[in-house]
């Protein structure tokens, strides 16, 4: 009865863990320009300050067709009113490089503190978010 009971939790948790391979797309952010050296470094935060630099990385596992990407930048809350609400801050349409067929990266600057969302769609499908990214400038 033992072996078929742990038999039976084995098979239950090798179905809930190891049957996903999608990889899915993902936004890193840094305060130095991405090289090889710093995509894994300590140097990525998703917390900075007003006016600084805000390096950004999307990656793309599967190439977008038309290689147009739309990228927004939302605040959310309010500063000293304390509402809840979101405040479209920043947008760019950007197209694809031959060369960058599975990343975009570039950086921003922000003055105003408080929690941000980045959200990147494509414009294959621009009702679908490819992936979203939290920051905070303080």
């Amino acid at each position: 009865m033992k072996k078929f009971l742990l038999f039976l939790v084995t098979v239950f948790f090798v179905i809930f863990t190891c049957g996903c391979d999608n990889e899915q797309s993902l936004i890193l952010f840094n305060k130095y320009k991405f090289t090889p050296d710093t995509i894994n470094s300590p140097s990525n935060t998703n917390v900075f300050k007003p006016n600084e630099r805000i390096y950004y990385l999307v990656t793309l596992p599967k190439p977008v067709e038309s290689k147009f990407l739309m990228i927004q930048i939302v605040k959310v809350g309010g500063d000293k009113d304390e509402r809840l609400g979101y405040d479209l801050v920043w947008g760019k349409k950007v197209k694809l490089r031959d060369e960058q067929k599975h990343y975009y990266t570039d950086y921003v600057v922000l003055n105003g503190t408080g929690a941000y969302i980045m959200k990147v769609y494509s414009r294959d499908n621009p009702t679908k978010i490819l992936t979203t990214g939290n920051f905070y400038v303080k």
